[in-house]
């Protein structure tokens, strides 16, 4: 039998979802992007400066520097 319906048999709510987004966690308050999450990913950074390398590059950025 599943939690929900075990719940409901006996007249419980449902079960609340734990949101615990720690305003302290992030970088800039108003960014959804949270040490936590960094320290998951830590590949996220290269990642993303690679990927600005990339578009750099594409779009002739590499000829205005000569």
């Amino acid at each position: 039998m599943g939690e929900a319906k075990r719940r409901e048999e006996l007249g419980l709510p449902p079960r609340q979802k734990k949101v615990d987004l720690d305003k302290s966690d992030r970088y800039i308050s108003w960014l959804p992007i949270t040490k936590s999450r960094i320290r998951k990913y830590p590949y996220m950074g290269v990642a993303t400066m690679a990927l600005g390398a990339i578009i750099f590059l594409v779009s002739g950025g590499a000829n205005i520097i000569n």
